[in-house]
């Protein structure tokens, strides 16, 4: 391979680095950024009662999991909700029903709300829904995919996460299938570009400037090797 060849293949080394999820990196953002009501950083694979917060106004809702829509016996796949009228009466899912294959939500005894956004079974996900309480903004996997217009969320207090609870808290139904590996609850609507942020922190997406450097001491290392050669 000659001196050019091997410059090339060092950049298009840095660009094909694998991505390894890292909860931790994104535990640190979820600390040093807007601060979170309510956190769970621990993995379930089997729903519980959490407590998101006595939120108020705009607020957000932040998972990472790994589910399968298509596993037997799932009708609807709930991340998080309640049938508590003081919890907020909400649903937010990862397969909204049964065969549908798109996220969703849904106020429960009043509406469901499908979006377009098509699930991905059995791959680590990073998922935001941020409200003003009018409307519903879904990102997925740091980008903004889809918005629920008629939907204010109002998800509060105690909550089924991994699955939705009913009215008591001492049941759950729309059972997620597969494991929630992290999530934080917040009293604002975070931003696009904090959101992001979290992602490439969980992603380990590297800083642009970060890649060039990287590259930049690849050549050198080559231009080194090949003196060396050539000596």
């Amino acid at each position: 391979m000659n001196h050019a060849s091997l410059i090339a293949a060092a950049f298009l080394g840095i660009g094909s680095l694998p991505a390894h999820a890292t909860l931790s990196m994104w535990q640190t953002e979820v600390g040093g950024g807007t601060p979170a009501v309510a956190t769970q950083f621990s993995t379930i694979s089997a729903p519980v009662i959490f407590d998101v917060g006595a939120l108020t106004g705009d607020r957000s809702f932040e998972f990472i999991f790994n589910a399968n829509a298509d596993a037997e016996g799932s009708v609807s796949s709930a991340l998080l909700g309640t049938q508590s009228v003081a919890g907020g009466r909400q649903g937010l899912k990862f397969e909204q029903w049964e065969n549908t294959g798109l996220f969703g939500a849904t106020a429960f005894g009043v509406a469901d709300y499908t979006s377009t956004v098509p699930v991905q079974n059995n791959v680590d996900l990073h998922a935001v829904f941020t409200s003003d309480g009018t409307t519903t903004d879904f990102y997925l996997n740091g980008s903004l995919v889809y918005t629920f217009d008629s939907l204010g969320l109002a998800l509060n207090g105690p909550q089924g996460l991994g699955a939705a609870s009913n009215a008591e808290g001492t049941a759950f139904f729309d059972v997620l299938a597969g494991s929630i590996h992290g999530f934080a609850s917040y009293d604002s609507a975070l931003a696009p570009a904090e959101i992001l942020t979290h992602y490439n922190a969980y992603a380990a997406v590297p800083e642009p400037g970060s890649a060039a450097l990287a590259a930049l001491a690849s050549f050198a290392l080559i231009a080194r090797r090949t003196r060396r050669e050539r000596a």
